[in-house]
């Protein structure tokens, strides 16, 4: 009887850990909505950003940035293009710096999605490696946001908005 009762508690067990990772990667919900007391909007502002030096740009590669505070991915095509997108991948946050670089595509390395460097989007399939493709196959595809680049002389710049820190926290 005891034997059984310790199998029985350990599939519990298991089980319970099995929801709590699941639970874990849940995008969280929006916040809602608050009254701002200030009289006006803050507009937005998109303006250039030096990223990193076209040293780092290395085809088949992507490295990080910080660009007017955001995390940015800047990815070099095996055709030498360039591209910036978001570097946090949807759901786990992986750098997508870390991704593979191949085709017009950047695929994260942890969950094995690809994403299109031109409009952000999920190419194939959403979340194939294991355990991911169980975890997350409840959780609608998401891409990544995607941002104009532009070379000057020895360096990358990444247009993003400037004005975003003063806008959240409004």
């Amino acid at each position: 009887m005891r034997a059984r009762a310790a199998r029985f508690f350990r599939a519990g067990f298991a089980f319970a850990l099995c929801l709590a990772t699941a639970a874990a990667f849940v995008p969280a919900r929006a916040p809602r909505a608050t009254v701002s007391m200030m009289a006006g909007k803050i507009a937005d502002a998109k303006k250039f950003v030096p990223a990193c030096p076209t040293s780092e740009c290395i085809p088949g590669r992507a490295t990080s940035a910080v660009c007017g505070g955001l995390d940015i991915c800047v990815a070099t095509n095996t055709d030498g293009s360039i591209y910036a997108v978001g570097n946090k991948a949807p759901v786990v946050g992986t750098p997508m710096a870390a991704g593979q670089v191949k085709g017009g595509l950047i695929k994260d390395p942890l969950t094995g999605t690809s994403f299109d460097l031109k409009t952000g989007g999920v190419v194939g399939k959403w979340c194939p490696n294991f355990p991911f493709s169980f975890l997350f196959s409840a959780i609608e595809p998401t891409g990544i946001p995607v941002f104009k680049v532009k070379k000057d002389g020895s360096s990358v710049s990444v247009e993003v908005n400037v004005a975003a820190k003063a806008q959240f926290e409004q």
